[in-house]
């Protein structure tokens, strides 16, 4: 972490800022106007992608900050994290395991350890929930590979690491429609496809419902695609838990960030807006 700060005080001094951030109507905005807006918030979705590590620094420094102005009460919720690997998450969260033991007893995103630990430590620091939300993997690649009717021979087991089934179906979301698009170009049905992401996006959204309660703020780490436009697991939580109040946060790569500009139909309510030329992490 503090070779990021590093550089980007030096991105800074040279005039090219290391990101910009744009409030939903495409005016220039400040990060205090961003923890302002986000410590009201029930549910805060930061949307991010996953190589970059200027969303990385920070969604760790929001998050910390969020922590102060709410008093410690703040819940932290990881799409890194599938429901199966809670108890792990857990033991390590506790102080039964180390991080080493954590990485031999589940398996981690490859990027984890320097993309993501620094706020699970910080977590386990502060002691700070940390929820595993995402659907495991393996229960989203049955459906992929064989389509919804796979999900009538689950068992009790299976049937608990998911939202409720049957989850309901946005499949006209413009962010399903893409995702059929893209499927169909890659010689893929698109019908499983789409119904694998939804089981993550439901899953999502109703650990988030499970877990939140009133006073806290929950901050949800997760791909820019499963909350931009307010769909994905967004959607699913305006379903499960219609009373939150949301606020998202989506991250995009451009050449330039000063002369980027907005979509005009609400991609995010802060967008942050970081260059191509920052290294991306592996």
């Amino acid at each position: 972490m503090r070779w990021m700060i590093f550089w980007l005080g030096l991105l800074w001094a040279q005039d090219k800022p290391a990101y910009l951030l744009y409030t939903s109507k495409g005016k220039l905005t400040s990060y205090t106007a961003l923890l302002l807006q986000a410590e009201k918030a029930d549910v805060v979705f930061f949307g991010e992608l996953h190589d970059d590590p200027i969303a990385h620094w920070l969604s760790y420094e929001l998050v910390r900050d969020l922590h102060a102005k709410r008093q410690g009460e703040i819940l932290i919720g990881m799409e890194m994290f599938e429901t199966d690997q809670q108890s792990a998450l857990a033991r390590y969260l506790g102080g039964l395991l180390t991080m080493e033991q954590l990485a031999e007893t589940i398996k981690l995103w490859p990027n984890f350890h320097t993309d993501y630990a620094p706020i699970v430590e910080w977590a386990q620091r502060e002691k700070v929930p940390v929820y595993a939300t995402n659907a495991p993997r393996a229960l989203a690649r049955e459906i992929a590979r064989a389509g919804a009717m796979v999900m009538d021979r689950w068992d009790a087991d299976k049937r608990s690491l998911v939202a409720p089934l049957p989850f309901p179906r946005l499949d006209s979301l413009q962010s399903y429609q893409q995702m059929s698009e893209m499927a169909a170009n890659h010689g893929m049905d698109p019908e499983p496809f789409r119904l694998a992401q939804m089981l993550k996006d439901a899953t999502m959204a109703y650990r988030i419902k499970e877990v939140w309660r009133p006073g806290k703020l929950f901050f949800h780490l997760n791909g820019s695609f499963h909350s931009d436009y307010k769909e994905g697991i967004a959607a699913y939580l305006r379903i499960y838990a219609p009373t939150l109040r949301v606020l998202n946060v989506s991250t995009v790569r451009v050449p330039d960030p000063k002369a980027y500009r907005p979509p005009k139909s609400g991609l995010a309510d802060f967008i942050l807006v970081v260059p191509e030329s920052m290294t991306r992490t592996h």
